[in-house]
Order: structure tokens, then sequence, then C-alpha cells
């Protein structure tokens, strides 16, 4: 889960803190999630499978929470989107407890 607001209100904070680049930081972090390894079988080190959900979620406004389908969030047919990640689950699981 990657947050790109660009507000937030930490709850151990008096004030809001903005992001000074909500787009480079969103970016950084799904570059780091591509670099997570995923297991090829269920004996090799690594996750089952990974996703990166990015949300507009500022702390204050909890109603205008929102899933961020745009910018630099993984679109479909990206490994990292959230259907790639329940596909390989499936996938996986099905060949595992056959």
């Amino acid at each position: 889960m990657v947050n790109a607001a660009a507000r937030f209100q930490s709850p151990l904070r008096d004030a809001p803190t903005p992001h000074v680049d909500t787009r480079a930081l969103t970016a950084h972090c799904v570059a780091q999630m591509r670099g997570v390894t995923e297991r090829q079988t269920a004996d090799l080190a690594g996750i089952d499978a990974k996703a990166v959900l990015v949300v507009d979620m500022d702390n204050i406004d909890l109603a205008s929470t929102s899933y961020v389908q745009k910018g630099e969030a993984p679109g479909s047919g990206d490994p990292l989107h959230y259907d790639a990640f329940i596909y390989r689950l499936c996938k996986l699981y099905g060949r595992r407890f056959r």
C-alpha cells in the first residue's frame, strides 16, 4: 500500500505535513517493490506474490479516500497490478494444493 496523498495528518503530529513530491515518492516505492523476489517454486526463497495498491488518503477527510489508478500506480497488465497478484496466487495455490 502506497499513499500518494498531497497532504497527510500523522497521528504523531499536530499539523498536516505536505509531501514534497508525491509522484516521485510513489514511483520510488513502486520501483522498490519491483525488486522484491517472488519465489518460483515452494522450496525457494521469496514471497508468493506481490502487488502495489496506491491510495490517496490524507487521514483528515477519510470519506475522500480513493484508490489511485493513474500516474505512477501500476496499471492493468503490470505485474504489480492487483489483478496480476490475484491471478498469480490462484495459479500457485492451485498447483500446490491440488
